[in-house]
């Protein structure tokens, strides 16, 4: 009866030195809370940081203004581009021309099912009104041409500023005003999403195959005695090959932000 005492107390001690606890048919496992999504948010266009709209700590939006370069020539050339899309003469007096033609054309042609004109002078305003009609088309083209020109301007000072991809908080400010953003850094600061949080778990092989991707769980929080609904999210394919562990993460929601990141939490897998 001693014997069996001491082999349960060697067993207990070695599951508590892994982080798992047996509680009857239950194992308590503990992990630690972090960040859903670590963004490092780069800048599309490269160029000289003119504003920063936020600080590191703010809580920001999707869509939010953070960073925003230099665009003093871009809105330049958009309003070039705009002006040339916009002019109207060249057409205007090109179409004015081929509707010359045209008519010349027609009286010709009447004149000529008369006996009254030559078929020479007919081919020659057949010809006119053709390379009449082919100016106007290449001007159109060329107008195509100016308003596609104007929008990729327009997409390229849009892009200067660089906007939240997500629900976040600014962890870290990676580029300040005056300083050159290029495309080989493009980094203008960090952004970590804490809503959905991420808990982690190192499982052991046994343990880790009985929890299921999508299952509900309960996670309780060890410093702050909070307790929350969570959600598998995934169970490694990888079993850590130093400690023979394998990661299970799990989705919790945390739209109220009651839950930090980095606080140590429990959860209990049957």
């Amino acid at each position: 009866m001693k014997l069996q005492i001491n082999w349960l107390t060697s067993i207990a001690i070695a599951l508590a030195t892994c982080g798992i606890a047996s509680h009857g048919f239950a194992a308590t496992v503990e992990g630690f809370t972090e960040p859903f999504r670590t963004i490092h948010v780069a800048s599309p266009e490269s160029g000289i940081v003119s504003r920063v709209f936020v600080r590191e700590g703010d809580t920001v939006t999707a869509g939010q203004q953070l960073v925003a370069l230099d665009d003093e020539v871009h809105r330049m050339l958009l309003e070039i581009a705009k002006q040339q899309m916009d002019a109207t003469g060249r057409i205007n007096s090109t179409r004015a021309e081929l509707e010359l033609h045209r008519s010349r054309f027609a009286k010709l042609s009447e004149l000529r099912r008369a006996g009254q004109a030559y078929q020479q002078e007919v081919d020659r305003a057949r010809a006119d009104v053709e390379v009449a009609q082919g100016r106007v088309l290449a001007i159109e083209e060329e107008l195509t041409l100016r308003k596609l020109e104007h929008k990729k301007i327009a997409v390229q000072l849009d892009r200067r500023t660089v906007t939240a991809p997500v629900n976040g908080v600014v962890t870290m400010l990676t580029k300040n005003p005056g300083e050159y953003v290029s495309p080989v850094d493009p980094e203008v600061l960090t952004l970590v999403q804490l809503n959905p949080l991420r808990a982690t778990f190192l499982m052991d092989r046994e343990l880790s195959a009985k929890v299921r991707v999508g299952s509900q769980v309960t996670i309780a929080f060890t410093d702050s005695d909070l307790k929350a609904s969570g959600v598998v999210e995934q169970v490694s394919e990888l079993t850590d090959a130093e400690s023979g562990t394998v990661p299970v993460r799990i989705r919790v929601d945390n739209h109220e932000g009651k839950y930090r990141s980095g606080e140590r939490c429990t959860v209990e897998v049957k």
